[in-house]
């Protein structure tokens, strides 16, 4: 898909006054919360595997040179073909050579975040005029709608039975029915007709295994079996950190996945993937390729802070623990990557400057935080995205903040540190407050605008200074009073 994080604010406008909307995705958030707590707790020892996740990504980042090449070294010598893209454009050119080279004319797609990354799907179909459908049931649906998913596990989650069933009269003929039954049968029976005469299988790559050279693929509803095993050619398409060192780490990683995001075990399809089939073999493609795409994570690697943001593996538990996400969802983010997963991702691989409100719209609770399996310090990257915005970083194309901003920052930063000239900036505050219509500042000038457009500002009585104040001189006095009382009725009996 397109990016327009940019849109953030009319869209979010848009987002928030779907009421109905909110109260479902709280719902949702706490239902998958409690699922992914609970599965979580029946492990051995939760808390330390939620370190050997943490410690198994680190290592991914700390070695991910040498693990890229191992894997690439035992996946040719497995019979895959590894490409190498810089950006997005060099991996659709890629894939569209593959296209032409095996003359392929219809494809089946694995759900992948990759490829939303890329907006395949789109560039293929305008560059060549091929057939591609999303094998997942939620992906079509999205598909077919032209919008972006909406949650990572449940794509289409925020569509109504209605708006779902209508999708499908339009674009494959069902005849028109809410009965969930229904819908599923009639579009398993659709997309068994793809699947059986598509050329090509695309997947993303949940872990690629770099001892073995293998890939490892996890799903709940088989279609990425078919995309990777009915058609003549198979392409998977991975971004360069999702690597690990063997296959016991990649699987743990994708258990501490499963258990986060769904509160399963294990989801119900795990495949391992190392190559063609070999003669004799009736299942499997012809060609496997791999396609591994840096898009900016080279240039995010070389900070050893900001590398923590290529941890994340994917599990959107995060989202379920965002009041921003539960409240707005995800058209607000503008990309592939909603809620805390696109806070951390987008700025660093869209730009600071164009993804400006989906970080500034973070407020810093840490709930994020709280539940990422990957242990990515959300807080800290979001202060640094902000910092390096305020300052101006050619690298994630941030330009500086405008002068006036950055000084009323110094201006507040030497007021706060005064406190004669905080006390005095307060009272004059609080005087300019005070003129208001009712004691209330409904219309702020300036930059503030958009902050009092959406609040209302009473005015405070009185300074919390002064509040304490009082509080503690009325505390002494009762003290005082009730010693006093004390001494009048001779003390406290100690017998």
């Amino acid at each position: 898909m397109k990016a327009h994080p940019q849109d953030f604010i009319p869209t979010m406008q848009t987002e928030v006054a779907k009421t109905d909307q909110i109260t479902f995705m709280n719902q949702v958030g706490a239902i998958f919360g409690y699922l992914s707590s609970a599965c979580l707790a029946q492990m051995e020892d939760p808390l330390k595997a939620r370190e050997q996740s943490i410690a198994i990504r680190e290592n991914t980042l700390n070695n991910l040179p040498f693990l890229l090449e191992e894997f690439e070294r035992n996946a040719v010598q497995n019979g895959i073909e590894v490409l190498w893209a810089a950006d997005a454009a060099e991996a659709c050119s890629i894939i569209k050579d593959l296209v032409v080279k095996h003359d392929v004319h219809l494809i089946t797609k694995g759900k992948s975040m990759i490829s939303e990354e890329i907006d395949l799907n789109h560039y293929l179909q305008e560059e060549l005029g091929v057939k591609i459908f999303e094998g997942d049931l939620g992906e079509l649906i999205v598909q077919m709608r032209g919008i972006p998913p909406f949650h990572i596990v449940g794509p289409a989650i925020n569509l109504n039975v209605q708006q779902i069933a209508q999708t499908l009269v339009d674009n494959i003929g069902m005849e028109y029915t809410e009965n969930a039954g229904e819908i599923a049968g009639h579009v398993r029976n659709f997309l068994r007709q793809q699947f059986a005469g598509a050329d090509m299988g695309i997947t993303g790559v949940n872990v690629a295994i770099a001892s073995t050279g293998s890939i490892v693929l996890a799903e709940n509803e088989g279609n990425i079996r078919w995309s990777t095993s009915a058609p003549r050619v198979h392409v998977a398409i991975m971004s360069l950190e999702k690597v690990a060192a063997n296959l016991t780490d990649g699987l743990h990683i994708l258990e501490m996945q499963s258990r986060s995001c769904t509160g399963q075990g294990i989801t119900s399809y795990v495949s391992v993937l190392s190559g063609p089939r070999d003669e004799g073999e009736r299942d499997g493609p012809e060609k496997m390729y791999v396609v591994i795409l840096d898009n900016g994570r080279s240039q995010i690697y070389q900070d050893t802070f900001l590398r923590q943001a290529l941890k994340c593996i994917r599990c959107g538990r995060c989202g379920t623990a965002c009041p921003i996400y539960l409240t707005a969802g995800a058209y607000p983010y503008g990309w592939c990557y909603p809620g805390p997963m696109g806070t951390i991702l987008s700025p660093l691989l869209l730009g600071l400057d164009d993804t400006y409100h989906v970080y500034e719209a973070c407020t810093l609770c840490g709930g994020c935080e709280s539940v990422c399996p990957a242990g990515i310090k959300h807080v800290e990257l979001i202060h640094r995205y902000r910092a390096m915005k305020a300052e101006g970083d050619k690298n994630f194309k941030a330009t500086k903040n405008p002068a006036l901003e950055r000084n009323a920052f110094k201006g507040w930063a030497t007021a706060v540190k005064n406190p004669v000239l905080f006390r005095n900036s307060v009272n004059m505050i609080r005087y300019f407050l005070g003129s208001r219509q009712e004691g209330y500042a409904s219309s702020l000038p300036g930059p503030l605008k958009s902050w009092s457009d959406h609040r209302d500002l009473p005015v405070a009585e009185k300074t919390f200074h002064r509040y304490w104040a009082e509080l503690q001189n009325n505390m002494e006095s009762a003290r005082r009073e009730a010693a006093a009382q004390l001494d009048k009725k001779g003390g406290l009996d100690n017998e």
